[in-house]
């Protein structure tokens, strides 16, 4: 396959962009107006939380590199840990589900800010396992456990009634944008340093590629507590357009410590309560039903974030844009899609559409099996050259296998994405819909289930995958320098096959349980 120079196409290519750019601005600008008469708290919390989703999603793609690489666990042990790990943080999320009302919204943004930043610095500081386990991983967990809910408490304080939804849109976008920026340095780095290279950090010394992309991630989180340092605690803007000042909460004991405690205990049992209450309802159990359905799908979406870089990498080579594939596509198809999909499928019903979406969600995955000669002549064209030649810097020369992979990668994030697009959203309004009047809270809360119940999962599973299907070994020869050595990756595509009998599973039980599960969104 010859590399064929494109300069001709890139004016193009530059007003593409630069529309796509002018339509940003159009949907933010647009946030800015029907937000107007929100307090400028909206835009602190929503403009520290990018820095934050930046500093997450940059850490997200490296742990499972890092674990392994300077670590030293297995694929299997460093899987298992990310499985453990994501099920800590998943109870915790439950036990302070209430916490940002006895706390506050800011005091639970700096607690959570603030542990985030001191998790991150013992992550690249340190490669002793049970150093980075007692003091990255652990506050990590508890950090996120803080931030996941205080997002929407706050974003309900500072919106009306009627325009609550416009500050959701506004949240998903910034955050889209953060972790798409993630994905762009993620990969900027790699290409700087090499995958096992070393950097010079002054005072700290000389850290791996891995570490220093973690050190990356810890002076992102750095900007976002300025905007959270000069917010107003303890706000609430009523429909009327009046901003109250909330009282502040008593104290349940005589330290914050001692009254997060509580708060916390508390919560778990209002969460026993609540799931007690609901599951006295039929609609719940047809709720539950919906949600096992639609783990199949949500399991594919964190084999991005703990199986696609190692597989990139041993399948690819090193220095593969694998967080340009993932990283910026996924975030980027998100934003802009979202308002399309929703306003052109306006009339469709929610079950029909999540019916849909999860179906080419499912599909995309079987993208990686299909041969080169499918991708072949979609590599020789403009578009195809524009992907593997311009954006992602394959070299001259390579094999056409070898792009005939990049290709796929890219079909299976598009259309996995384009159907998380149509499925996800529409899944709330179900939610919502089926839910019983005064409970919708607890509903919207549970549809968060499958997320939480499929990351445990795939780290458990993705070890295994890649060990068994693309295995490699780390050696370091005499001059000290560490590299990878690939073992036999003719299977590589199985990882693929076993994901993807798993992700169909949703659409066909969605199909098969059609009539059990539409039925009462029709009656609602």
């Amino acid at each position: 396959m010859s590399y064929v120079s494109l300069s001709w196409i890139y004016p193009f290519v530059y007003v593409v962009f630069g529309a796509a750019a002018v339509y940003l601005i159009y949907i933010i600008t647009k946030y800015g107006v029907g937000l107007k008469a929100s307090p400028r708290e909206i835009w602190f919390v929503s403009i520290s939380q990018v820095t934050e989703f930046t500093a997450y999603s940059i850490m997200l793609m490296t742990l499972t590199l890092w674990l392994s690489s300077d670590v030293g666990l297995s694929d299997v042990a460093a899987g298992n840990y990310m499985g453990t790990w994501n099920l800590s943080y998943t109870i915790l999320i439950i036990g302070v589900g209430s916490l940002v009302d006895a706390v506050g919204v800011k005091k639970v943004l700096v607690i959570g800010t603030i542990l985030a930043i001191f998790s991150r610095f013992f992550l690249f500081v340190s490669t002793d396992f049970w150093v980075v386990t007692i003091l990255g991983f652990v506050p990590q967990a508890v950090s996120v456990a803080f931030l996941s809910p205080v997002i929407s408490v706050a974003l309900k304080r500072y919106t009306k009634s009627d325009t609550s939804a416009l500050g959701f849109a506004m949240f998903y976008t910034l955050m889209n944008i953060g972790f798409a920026l993630g994905g762009l340095i993620f990969d900027w780095i790699r290409q700087i340093y090499g995958e096992y290279g070393n950097v010079m950090i002054p005072l700290l010394g000389e850290v791996s590629t891995y570490r220093f992309i973690l050190f990356t991630a810890f002076l992102i989180s750095f900007p976002g507590m300025f905007f959270i340092a000069i917010m107003r605690d303890n706000i609430d803007l009523k429909d009327d357009g009046v901003l109250e000042i909330l009282p502040k909460k008593e104290k349940k004991g005589g330290n914050m410590v001692v009254s997060i405690m509580k708060t916390i205990e508390e919560s778990f049992a209002n969460a026993a309560k609540i799931f007690v209450d609901v599951a006295k309802q039929p609609a719940f159990w047809k709720f539950m039903a919906l949600l096992a359905i639609l783990l199949g799908v949500n399991y594919v979406f964190y084999h991005f974030h703990y199986t696609f870089p190692k597989y990139g990498i041993r399948v690819l080579g090193e220095g593969a844009k694998i967080g340009n594939i993932y990283g910026v596509l996924n975030p980027v198809i998100i934003v802009f899609f979202v308002p399309l999909i929703a306003w052109l499928t306006r009339k469709w019903s929610s079950y029909k559409m999540i019916t849909i979406g999860s179906m080419i969600s499912a599909a995309s995955v079987f993208f990686v099996v299909l041969p080169d000669a499918f991708y072949a002549p979609i590599a020789d064209t403009v578009a195809g050259r524009l992907i593997w030649q311009e954006w992602l810097g394959v070299a001259e020369g390579t094999s056409v296998s070898t792009i005939s992979v990049y290709l796929a990668l890219c079909f299976f994030v598009i259309f996995f994405t384009v159907g998380e697009a149509i499925w996800s959203p529409r899944l709330m309004e179900y939610t919502a819909k089926i839910a019983p009047k005064g409970q919708e809270g607890s509903y919207l809360a549970l549809s968060l289930l499958p997320k939480f119940i499929s990351q445990p999962l795939v780290g458990f599973m993705s070890g295994k995958l890649l060990e068994v299907y693309t295995p490699a070994t780390e050696i370091v020869n005499e001059a000290g320098v560490k590299s990878q050595v690939v073992g036999d990756i003719s299977n590589h595509y199985m990882i693929w096959i076993w994901v993807g009998a798993i992700a169909v599973i949703s659409p066909i039980g969605m199909i098969i349980f059609g009539k059990f599960l539409r039925g009462h969104e029709a009656s609602s």
